[in-house]
């Protein structure tokens, strides 16, 4: 069996919770390794709900820099996404950003370009 691809996931709301964290957790080589949220305890009750025992952060920024994820997850709102999605890229990681990708057509090609 391969390795595990390792997840760090950065603002899992409402959506992540409904449609994404379900989806992962039906993938067996698939690892949430990190949760980032605006605070502990939000990240916490995520990973509760879906009896996962990741590291909970408040850093997006150290969370992509960790060298132990392979793939971030973007699911916050919009307006975060671009710089989110660019610096994960540029970190050489596998990145998922949730619809509504851009706030505009500038973001979205700096996005495609990277």
């Amino acid at each position: 069996m391969a390795d595990k691809i390792r997840i760090g996931i950065i603002g899992a709301g409402g959506i992540f919770r409904a449609r994404h964290l379900p989806g992962l957790a039906k993938i067996a080589n698939a690892e949430v390794v990190a949760i980032c949220n605006r605070s502990e305890e939000s990240g916490r009750k995520i990973a509760g709900e879906f009896g996962l025992d990741p590291d909970i952060m408040v850093d997006p920024h150290a969370l992509i820099a960790r060298e132990d994820i392979h793939a971030v997850m973007i699911g916050t709102w919009p307006y975060r996404h671009c710089p989110f999605v660019l610096e994960s890229l540029d970190a050489g990681k596998h990145t998922f950003v949730q619809a509504r990708m851009a706030m505009d057509l500038r973001e979205a090609k700096a996005m495609y370009a990277k």
